[in-house]
């Protein structure tokens, strides 16, 4: 507001200016009043400058404080739109132990009968639990006879085996898992390393 009255107020002195030009014209300005004139309209010229110089200026203050809010609002739309994606990452990750411990009673050996048909009941309701967790995006890290991926897997030792191709997982000591596309749990594997045998044999 106070920048726009400042440029009605040299507008309405410049409109005064001429209006005085136009009431002299009949008569000879003498040597002062042509140079009184001229100091003026030099004066009013560098103020009309400023005024644009800092309107320019206030222009660019604005844009720049509009690309940042554009900047936030993207930023802050992109993170909404993260956390409804991985909004069951935490109660998935802390389900996955007792569902490997599920997994591990129902794969064991039935001392009786009896108990084997409750390890049948079981082997339903871990089945049940992991459709549900794969259907909310949950995937097993594929290990076993496939190339050591330090970015997937962990190696938590080292065989040889001289049949098996190098840097290979022999054993899956510990399933992996993946939510949507982050990694919930590295695999704990066995890996073939074969290096260590050539060594062994030049020592």
């Amino acid at each position: 507001m106070k920048l726009a009255e400042e440029i009605k107020e040299e507008v309405k002195v410049e409109e005064e200016i001429q209006e005085e030009d136009q009431t002299v014209e009949t008569e000879e300005p003498s040597k002062e009043e042509v140079k009184t004139k001229k100091e003026k309209k030099d004066k009013y010229k560098e103020q009309i400058a400023k005024l644009e110089a800092e309107l320019k200026e206030k222009h660019n203050d604005y844009l720049k404080v509009f690309a940042e809010m554009e900047n936030t609002k993207r930023r802050l739309k992109e993170e909404a739109v993260k956390d409804r994606k991985y909004a069951s990452q935490k109660v998935i990750g802390e389900l996955i132990n007792p569902i490997d411990m599920l997994c591990k009673i129902v794969a064991s050996p039935a001392p009786s009968p009896e108990i084997a048909n409750y390890l049948i009941g079981f082997q339903m309701i871990t089945n049940q639990l992991m459709d549900i967790l794969k259907g909310e995006g949950l995937t097993e890290i594929e290990a076993l006879q496939k190339e050591f991926d330090p970015n997937l897997m962990q190696a938590m030792s080292t065989e040889c085996v001289e049949e098996a191709p190098d840097n290979i997982v022999l054993k899956v000591m510990q399933t992996g898992y993946m939510y949507k596309d982050r990694i919930l749990r590295p695999a704990m594997v066995v890996v073939n390393k074969k290096e260590q045998k050539d060594k062994q044999e030049e020592e």
